[in-house]
């Protein structure tokens, strides 16, 4: 085997997949377009202005064109009026001096006119909004959604590049150099079977095209990488024929033929069958998120809600009972289109990349497991979060006098949050919880309709709830001995197709001790 050969293949996985690391400098802000679909809309509208510009550009560009075509005829009427009759033409002198004069003068500014940059402005655009484009860290966390949403929701690959989502046609599809990264995501994360299907895909998708020779995309490549996975799944055969034609289309490629040597021997060295990817059985987690808990027997039902506040007297609240133990309930109509419109309106300028707490050095860091983007308020920020936080008093008769800020989140391509607990599980010592206690409860508000996915799964309880614009649900994250109820594990499973908005509260537990006597604070 060309060790050289498997070398340059992992540079070039590693280059493409990994050159920015996760969380980057302190003094570089990671944009993170993939965990937020407000963030994707102002990359839609650059992608506009950039496309414009290179349109002006090619404006000025055929402009220059038109004015050499013009001053190719103006130059051929007289070169070939000599070339009729050279002597003729020579031997008069004015003919003569006005050839030196040309030759002299004319071709030395026109040689300059031909090297002068064209639409020099317009480059410069683009390297403008440089900073502002995504990285390969971006294009990192976009190949992980999408194959994040292929494996939870059990979708083939096949379906996804014909923008087949969960047995729903959309118009939207991926096109072949799509298919390509997404071959080498799975490359580099050495998933080989998967590899192998969308380097396939691509090479049924590739078509021919100035656009692809301007991106520097080529078939040889798409074969190579396609035999590089055949053979990490030992399909030589396969691999071999697919190595064969990346060298009828690069024959003078001495690397290429070399791994094309040394995967035909190890074909005839090979007498094995390939290997064959089973499907495992799917989790709970992933049924939740597929919508196959069922219906459980149950003796649960809807009420107006009115003996939680004195308020709720005047104005019930509609409450549906999902959980007894532990204390699970869903609020309908809750949250209004006004203020859902507003809360939206003052996160998108603030949202920032969501960070998970790690217990080993009590700080929150950026993690892939949670792909979304959020903004913090104060209770009184503004009339409407004011009136958000009463509203979350009324339906938990709790205190939320030091618990969490109002959190504001949106998610993203493929956006989720791995499975979890709300609760910290630490000592009552530890700074976090020192002074409030632990998150006794979870209000989570849902600001947005999703058409598919998005569901909140509660894998122990084998329940999960679905995004429902205007409605909340609110569980309990410790039991009454104020001790983590360990039950309450959940995860917000992927977006299939929408923008998924949410606010939630954290309820701290030491505020408490008057409305919750039983507890031991």
């Amino acid at each position: 085997m060309s060790n050289d050969w498997h070398l340059n293949i992992v540079i070039v996985v590693i280059t493409i997949l990994f050159a920015h690391a996760f969380v980057q400098s302190e003094n570089v802000e990671e944009k993170s377009f993939a965990t937020s679909v407000a963030g994707l809309e102002q990359l839609l509208l650059t992608e506009q202005i950039l496309i414009e510009n290179v349109d002006n550009y090619a404006d000025r560009l055929q402009a220059k064109v038109n004015s050499l075509k013009n001053l190719v005829q103006q130059l051929k009427v007289e070169n070939e009026k000599g070339l009729q009759n050279t002597e003729k033409y020579l031997h008069n002198p004015l003919n003569g001096y006005s050839l030196i004069r040309r030759m002299h003068n004319d071709w030395t500014h026109i040689e300059m006119y031909m090297t002068r940059p064209v639409g020099e402005d317009h480059i410069n655009v683009i390297r403008k909004y440089r900073p502002e484009m995504p990285t390969s860290t971006d294009i990192t966390e976009a190949s992980e959604a999408v194959y994040r949403l292929q494996w939870t929701y059990d979708m083939e690959i096949k379906d996804v590049v014909s923008g087949i989502l969960n047995g729903k046609q959309y118009d939207a599809k991926l096109n072949s150099i799509d298919s390509y990264f997404m071959g080498l995501h799975m490359y580099g994360k050495k998933i080989y079977h998967l590899a192998v299907e969308w380097f396939k895909n691509a090479l049924e998708t590739y078509a021919d095209s100035e656009f692809n020779d301007i991106i520097n995309y080529n078939l040889p490549n798409v074969y190579s990488m396609y035999a590089e996975s055949l053979t990490q799944v030992y399909n030589f055969k396969e691999a071999a024929s697919a190595m064969e034609k990346a060298c009828k289309l690069f024959p003078e490629d001495a690397e290429l033929l070399s791994r094309k040597n040394d995967i035909e021997m190890r074909a005839k060295l090979y007498n094995g069958p390939p290997i064959i990817h089973t499907k495992p059985e799917p989790t709970d987690h992933e049924k939740g998120c597929r919508g196959q808990f069922g219906n459980r027997p149950s003796r649960l039902y809807c009420i107006y809600n009115t003996t939680t506040s004195a308020f709720l007297r005047l104005a019930p609240l509609k409450m549906e009972i999902v959980n007894m133990d532990p204390y699970m309930v869903i609020y309908h109509d809750v949250m209004s289109d006004k203020e859902i419109d507003e809360l939206q309106n003052l996160a998108k300028p603030k949202l920032h990349r969501a960070r998970v707490y790690n217990h080993d050095d009590g700080k929150a860091i950026a993690i892939q497991r949670r792909t979304s983007k959020f903004s913090w308020f104060k209770d009184n920020f503004s009339n409407t979060t004011m009136r958000i936080n009463q509203r979350i008093r009324d339906m938990t008769g709790f205190d939320i006098s030091g618990s969490e800020l109002l959190q504001v989140a949106n998610y993203g391509l493929g956006g989720h949050y791995d499975g979890h607990y709300d609760f910290f599980n630490v000592s009552d010592s530890t700074e976090v919880v020192r002074l409030h206690g632990d998150r006794i409860a979870t209000v989570l508000f849902y600001m947005s309709n999703v058409e598919q996915g998005g569901a909140t799964v509660f894998p122990e309880l084998k329940t999960a709830v679905f995004p429902r614009k205007g409605t909340a649900v609110m569980w309990y994250n410790l039991n009454n001995n104020v001790e983590c109820d360990f039950r309450t594990f959940h995860a917000a499973c992927p977006v299939i197709v929408g923008s998924k908005w949410v606010c939630n509260k954290w309820i701290r537990s030491k505020a408490q001790i008057f409305t919750k006597p039983c507890y031991k604070y």
